[in-house]
């Protein structure tokens, strides 16, 4: 019987996009719904994308002060060369999708949802998925400042050639989350790392912080 993984690899579907038809990125609009489209080159300064739905579509070198995606739901769709400082995307369904060359100062995903997603060659200062459900995510050449999973359910994430510089996994479920490729940061919320993988340095790195939370008094 072959051996199982540990930790078990992100499931990452395979994107393909059809051909793809020019879109108009100013007639975007709330509530619309775009299918097998590419938006690219334009500023969405000011756009209300609350509820918007995208399929099959390629959104590349669009740039916004602030753009508004809360409940959006981005499906099989190629996101990229984006330079955006706040994306806020509460309760925002992102399932299939490929985010990569791209700068974010703020991401925003509070209670949403991130379905087989990978994340590349990405800088991204601030990612809030608190009480997110995250399954099948890959983070390849990125830049993190902060990661916060609290209260997140997590499972089968991973992190190659990846810089996170503060992860708080306070109050959250993981689940074949390999950590082992990751300069292991500032880590809020030791408790709930269970369900993590690690390695021995970077055991020996936490363990200061491990024995503070338990109370022990380390001398030598």
């Amino acid at each position: 019987m072959p051996r199982c993984e540990t930790p078990a690899p992100p499931k990452l579907r395979t994107l393909h996009l059809p051909d793809l038809t020019p879109g108009d990125p100013s007639v975007l609009r709330a509530h619309g719904t775009y299918e097998a489209l590419s938006f690219s080159g334009d500023d969405l300064t000011g756009m209300d994308l609350t509820d918007v739905g995208f399929s099959d579509c390629s959104l590349a070198a669009l740039n916004a002060h602030e753009l508004e995606l809360t409940r959006a739901r981005v499906i099989d769709s190629h996101l990229h060369h984006l330079d955006i400082p706040t994306v806020s995307a509460a309760y925002a369904a992102l399932r299939g999708v490929v985010v990569e060359d791209s700068r974010l100062g703020v991401l925003q995903c509070v209670e949403g949802t991130w379905d087989s997603v990978h994340v590349r060659n990405a800088k991204i200062g601030y990612v809030s998925l608190r009480g997110a459900t995250v399954r099948d995510v890959r983070f390849t050449g990125c830049v993190v400042g902060e990661l916060d999973l609290t209260g997140a359910a997590v499972q089968r994430v991973s992190f190659d050639d990846t810089e996170v510089g503060t992860l708080d996994v306070s109050g959250a479920t993981l689940q074949d989350v390999d950590l082992l490729a990751v300069d292991l940061p500032e880590i809020t919320g030791l408790a709930h790392l269970r369900g993590a993988t690690i390695n021995e340095f970077q055991l020996q790195q936490l363990a200061p912080a491990m024995a503070a939370q338990l109370g022990i008094d380390v001398e030598g």
